[in-house]
């Protein structure tokens, strides 16, 4: 259930460790994410994506917008991750920072930082937004 239960994981299914960063903004707004120890996890290599500008593609870019005399945009998703859903089922004990939840077993649906799958969820959730 999405509110959790007291009980271990189905067999075969490995719990993953969470925790919490906390972070202070240079605007003093604080920050809050939870954060998997995806390092613990193997590498679904059918499902790991990282997209990475190069140098060279930036150059081309800026180079056929100028040539072109059109507008370049940039912007930054804030909370990326959390508008991607998972796969798989993610198994993780609630800490104390649940509150009353503390011991309780919960199930990720959606990707969190630090999962090595994440990257490849926001990446399929942002094409089917496109």
């Amino acid at each position: 259930t999405d509110l959790g239960f007291k009980a271990p994981p189905p067999k075969g299914f490995k719990r993953i460790r969470v925790h919490m960063v906390y972070d202070i903004k240079h605007d003093l707004r604080r920050k809050a994410r939870l954060v998997a120890d995806g390092n613990l996890t193997q590498v679904p290599l059918e499902s790991v994506y990282s997209s990475v500008v190069s140098l060279r593609g930036l150059r081309m870019t800026i180079f056929l917008a100028e040539l072109n005399a059109l507008e370049l945009w940039c912007t930054d998703v804030g909370n990326a991750y959390l508008e991607a859903y998972t796969d798989e089922k993610i198994y993780i004990v609630a800490g104390n920072e649940f509150g009353a939840r503390e011991g309780h077993t919960l199930i990720i649906h959606k990707a969190l930082y630090g999962l090595r799958s994440s990257g490849a969820r926001w990446w399929e959730r942002f094409s089917e937004v496109l």
